[in-house]
């Protein structure tokens, strides 16, 4: 087995997640196999097996990266707003653009259940994308709870997440068939989705912090 300089296998380990990315959202996982991922590098497939032990856990670093960019473009949207609803408006907003605009989000999480391409990843390296994922949406939902008193403030930042992931998350699932349906409804400008998005963010904001 060849053996690595430590510069050398953080060369590599950066090229594979790099070209493992280019993969994916150019040809999809199931298109993708370990030796298409390899050859651009200059390592054998065997060799691929000292840096992951899957190809899916490619996918998870890559993941985590992607969250670790969100997190930062997130906490700079944020950033200076002080009033609760128009703060949460933009935590959704942000949500929605990070599912319509991410090429590997939208590769792994919408055009295919994600359980296909993590199919052979541990239950350790599932939760550890849970925990990511806390990272990244739990606290700016902890810092509005702390500054509203409506129906927000009262609930688990899960249940916030989860509610924000069964509406606005569904509703990024679905931009394609409603932006089919754009052409026939020239009365909205910004077709049927943008419209069907901005009204569901405001309304649902409006929901959580106004007071009962």
């Amino acid at each position: 087995m060849r053996k690595f300089s430590d510069d050398e296998r953080d060369r590599i380990h950066e090229e594979l997640i790099q070209t493992g990315r280019e993969l994916l959202v150019t040809y999809g996982p199931a298109k993708t196999t370990v030796k298409d991922i390899t050859d651009p590098v200059g390592i054998a497939k065997p060799t691929f097996y000292q840096f992951f032990d899957a190809k899916s856990d490619i996918y998870v670093e890559i993941f985590k990266r992607e969250l670790d960019e969100f997190m930062e473009q997130l906490q700079s949207e944020l950033k200076g707003i002080e009033e609760p609803q128009e703060c949460l408006e933009q935590f959704f907003r942000c949500y929605t653009e990070f599912g319509e605009e991410n090429e590997f989000v939208q590769e792994v999480f919408l055009r295919q259940d994600y359980r296909d391409v993590l199919g052979d990843i541990s239950s350790d390296r599932l939760a550890e994308i849970e925990r990511k994922e806390m990272e990244a949406f739990v606290p700016p939902i902890e810092e509005i709870q702390a500054q509203s008193e409506g129906p927000i403030s009262e609930m688990e930042p899960i249940t916030v997440l989860a509610l924000m992931g069964s509406s606005l998350g569904f509703l990024v699932l679905h931009k394609d068939e409603y932006e089919e349906y754009t052409a026939d409804l020239e009365v909205i400008q910004d077709g049927i989705y943008s419209h069907i998005r901005e009204e569901m963010i405001s309304t649902f904001a409006r929901g959580l912090i106004v007071e009962d």
